[in-house]
């Protein structure tokens, strides 16, 4: 009978673990798969909270823990997540390229049109920065679909079970029949002006610098110390500047805004699985997306273990910080270029 009893209690817990399987969506189900996979008992333990800045019931075993502020930190993170992997470094990178390859040929055409038609040639004329910036803000905007693929392709799970798109075209095909179409994605203002702001700004900072130190009277064959420092400040206005553009802009497209859902009825649909944590309560707005980071991502990982008041939530210390990911990083970067440029050219600052 005890031979018996033990065969039936053995194949009781086995039943009840089969009933009690994790939903894909739960942490507790990649430890499942394995535990099946080994032939034992699938006993895990299921997360209540995670330490991001949002507070969850579980957090999904597709979706990467709270990243450290590190560069490097991150991609060790990245390449160790079981569900993404060293591929998962280069999502996006086609459609990158797509982009980059598109913009080098329209917009220099775009540019001398432009200029053709207002009567300049040269950027140091106001009608020649008012080509040459509005070349930029054009073709940005005609290119803002591939940008905000690029943005949903490198936020999703890299996971077969929760990927949605399965390339550049289809990502472009699934999100105009589910999100209004192309009309939704060139005019809702959640694209709309966060695309106008980037790419009027950045070919200002990118493009106008020289013309701007000169016309402040620093001539760079006069005062070649003084050119290189006035473009170090330059450069570090468009880094503060632009970071939160950025940032807003990117949080903003990884966030889908369905009109309706495709194959409605027929249980195919998938619903979009980031592989970082996001926010439960969608942006309205770019101003309102800025406001909620300063809100609630305003303290770093490291202040909120030390912290004795709120250890696990993000909410309620307010910063800069969350709108400036990787500016230190940068800003060594530009230092280093502001070095090697006495090294070489001093033109090879700007």
């Amino acid at each position: 009978m005890s031979v018996r009893a033990e065969v039936a209690s053995k194949a009781e817990e086995e039943e009840q673990a089969e009933e009690e399987a994790p939903d894909p969506d739960d942490p507790a189900y990649y430890e499942y798969l394995r535990a099946r996979h080994s032939g034992r008992a699938a006993r895990v333990s299921r997360a209540t909270t995670d330490h991001s800045g949002y507070v969850r019931a579980a957090k999904p075993g597709y979706e990467l823990p709270a990243l450290p502020s590190g560069r490097m930190a991150v991609v060790r993170r990245i390449i160790q997540q079981p569900t993404e992997g060293v591929l998962s470094l280069f999502k996006g990178s086609m459609t990158q390229w797509l982009y980059d390859v598109l913009h080098v040929l329209l917009q220099p055409s775009l540019e001398a049109v432009l200029g053709e038609m207002l009567g300049a040639y040269d950027t140091a004329s106001a009608a020649g920065a008012l080509a040459l910036v509005a070349s930029n803000v054009v073709v940005g905007w005609l290119l803002s679909p591939l940008e905000l693929v690029r943005t949903r392709l490198v936020v999703q799970s890299a996971s077969p079970l929760h990927r949605k798109y399965n390339g550049p075209l289809h990502a472009l095909r699934l999100i105009s029949r589910e999100e209004g179409g192309l009309r939704s994605i060139y005019f809702s203002p959640y694209h709309l002006i966060p695309t106008l702001m980037r790419h009027s700004l950045y070919a200002g900072f990118r493009d106008l610098g020289s013309t701007c130190i000169e016309f402040a009277g620093i001539d760079p064959y006069d005062r070649p110390a003084a050119f290189a420092s006035a473009g170090l400040v330059w450069k570090t206005l468009a880094l503060l500047v632009m970071l939160p553009i950025d940032t807003a802009r990117a949080r903003l497209q990884a966030q889908p805004r369905y009109v309706r859902r495709s194959a409605q009825g027929k249980g195919d649909f998938r619903e979009f699985r980031p592989c970082v944590a996001v926010s439960s309560v969608p942006y309205t707005g770019m101003a309102n997306c800025m406001w909620r980071i300063i809100a609630e991502e305003g303290a770093s990982l490291k202040q909120l273990r030390k912290s004795t008041d709120a250890p696990t939530s993000n909410v309620g210390h307010y910063g800069l910080r969350g709108l400036y990911p990787g500016l230190s990083l940068q800003l060594m970067l530009n230092a280093v270029a502001f070095g090697l440029g006495f090294i070489g050219d001093d033109e090879a600052i700007m």
